[in-house]
């Protein structure tokens, strides 16, 4: 199993999406990707070919949860939003599983998951799931900058919306 350095995870991930993303709505959001496990150098790369190389060779079933993780994040760029629901939902899954980290990290951990699965669902169009991700995100991690901003940026949209 592989160890989750936050310090190192927030200066790496801080501006993931944006990065990644020219245009479009994708490029104001932030994502979370686990250093030191599956797929986080390509991640880092910004090279979404080996990424999506990486992950076809495991199955979701055999990842932990920060590998299942580190896959959200890849298809949230790749623009499969579905996929990466699922992902993410299966990250949240297997960490109830998980001793490899201490109460405060795991919520830690456990925030960023969510905050990238409410970016796949504002992708998807269901800004409603996304806002209840995201405030779960917060209940955990009040002070995850990505969740944050991501919230900051659904709540602008959901009362554009109205």
């Amino acid at each position: 199993m592989k160890y989750f350095s936050h310090s190192k995870l927030a200066l790496l991930a801080l501006t993931l999406a944006s990065s990644f993303a020219t245009s479009g709505a994708l490029a104001d959001y932030r994502l979370t990707a686990f250093s030191d496990t599956l797929g986080f150098q390509a991640l880092l790369k910004k090279d979404l070919t080996e990424a999506k190389t990486t992950f076809a060779s495991r199955s979701l079933e055999n990842m932990d949860y920060f590998e299942a993780n580190n896959l959200c994040v890849a298809q949230i760029l790749l623009e499969e939003y579905d996929a990466a629901i699922t992902s993410c939902n299966s990250a949240l899954e297997k960490s109830k599983f998980s001793v490899e980290l201490g109460f405060r990290k795991e919520k830690v951990a456990l925030a960023a998951v969510y905050s990238n699965m409410a970016v796949a669902k504002v992708m998807s169009g269901d800004t409603d799931g996304a806002n209840v991700d995201l405030e779960m995100a917060l209940s955990l991690n009040e002070k995850d900058g990505n969740a944050n901003i991501n919230y900051d940026l659904i709540s602008t949209n959901l009362i554009a919306g109205s």
